[in-house]
């Protein structure tokens, strides 16, 4: 079973928990998924399958590139 795979299955409640850890690291300012892995203690993995889901609902966006890995932001709320 790959990893990815795997998440599909997770507890919704676990994966709301997850984007709550995420979304909430996003306030202390944009960063990468190994930024975000470091404030969040989540894998790599875990975050940027959560991230593909927070960007397809409009939570966040991409914001730029540092070397090879995408800058996330929150996405702010236009009127």
């Amino acid at each position: 079973m790959t990893v990815f795979r795997k998440f599909f299955q997770e507890n919704r409640g676990d994966v709301r928990r997850q984007r709550r850890m995420i979304t909430e690291a996003l306030t202390l300012g944009p960063a990468t998924v190994s930024d975000l892995a470091e404030r969040t203690d989540l894998p790599k993995e875990l975050i940027v399958w959560n991230l593909l889901g927070l960007v397809k609902w409009g939570e966040v966006e991409i914001a730029g590139q540092n070397g090879k890995e995408l800058i996330y932001q929150k996405k702010e709320v236009r009127n």
